[in-house]
């Protein structure tokens, strides 16, 4: 059972040595962009974490190995028994890890404007503690994301802002891999956005958002090379540990930066295939 299994997590958490600097365990670029977004707002900066829950950035944490990606070789999904969705595991992590802080307990006693850079599978594992806010605290929330709106609960779609392609455009001064947008749109919004006055509301900032990227262009479209599968086999194993054998981080490195076309299904099966000949 799922709940078991983050049990038996918690208990590994809470003996598990050495530990470290939270912000110093996190080293990718969405990270790193997020943190310069939270220093330019002199604001408390706040980790979701699959492995540890809610944190913040300051606290002295162990590195674990831990993800809610469902096709990665350390992801949750693969050693729970029954079903298994980024939400169900987020309730049965929060009361076991000793490192958590309910999200509302964080946001207790701050200001201004909240702003969440998240990935479609975060948003999902975060969405009902974001739902349940105060409304004062939620009509506070800015969403940053490249998830489609459609795929977002609707109760949150409004606090989304409408950054899109035109991020990795020619006239964006912050491009960068669909795997660090939400970081680089926080920052943009941090850098060129948090001056335009107080008290300001959610539908307010997505029209500051839509006006600053107005008559930026998007990227160009490429027409993508495509390969057999002895060839794809062989591309996989070797960017595999760039994308820490994550299926998910895998195609979207093969479609946006090795420029590499391939049909989502069969790709995974592609993975499927390396991930076990490499056991």
């Amino acid at each position: 059972m799922l709940s078991d299994l983050a049990v038996r997590w918690g208990e590994r958490l809470a003996s598990a040595e050495p530990r470290f600097i939270a912000s110093d365990i996190y080293g990718g670029r969405a990270f790193q962009e997020a943190a310069a977004a939270a220093k330019r707002m002199d604001s408390r900066l706040l980790i979701v974490s699959a492995g540890l829950g809610l944190i913040d950035a300051s606290e002295h944490v162990p590195p674990y190995s831990c993800t809610v990606l469902i096709d990665a070789p350390d992801s949750i999904a693969s050693r729970a028994i029954d079903t298994f969705t980024p939400a169900a595991w987020w309730r049965e992590l929060l009361p076991v890890s000793p490192y958590s802080t309910p999200l509302h307990e964080s946001l207790s006693g701050t200001s201004g404007v909240i702003c969440a850079a998240l990935s479609e599978a975060y948003i999902e594992m975060l969405a009902a503690d974001l739902i349940d806010l105060p409304a004062t605290n939620l009509e506070r929330l800015r969403i940053f994301t490249r998830a489609p709106a459609s795929r977002i609960e609707p109760a949150l779609r409004r606090f989304v802002m409408p950054y899109d392609d035109r991020l990795d455009g020619p006239d964006s001064t912050i491009a960068g891999t669909r795997s660090d947008f939400a970081g680089r749109a926080v920052r943009h919004f941090a850098e060129h956005l948090m001056n335009i006055g107080q008290d300001r509301t959610a539908e307010a900032d997505a029209t500051a958002v839509a006006a600053a990227l107005d008559g930026w262009r998007m990227p160009a479209r490429f027409e993508r090379v495509r390969h057999d599968d002895e060839t794809m086999r062989d591309l996989i194993a070797a960017n595999w540990q760039a994308a820490n054998g994550s299926s998910a981080r895998l195609l979207r490195l093969f479609r946006d930066e090795l420029n590499i076309a391939c049909e989502q299904g069969r790709f995974a099966e592609l993975v499927r295939e390396v991930r076990a000949s490499r056991a």
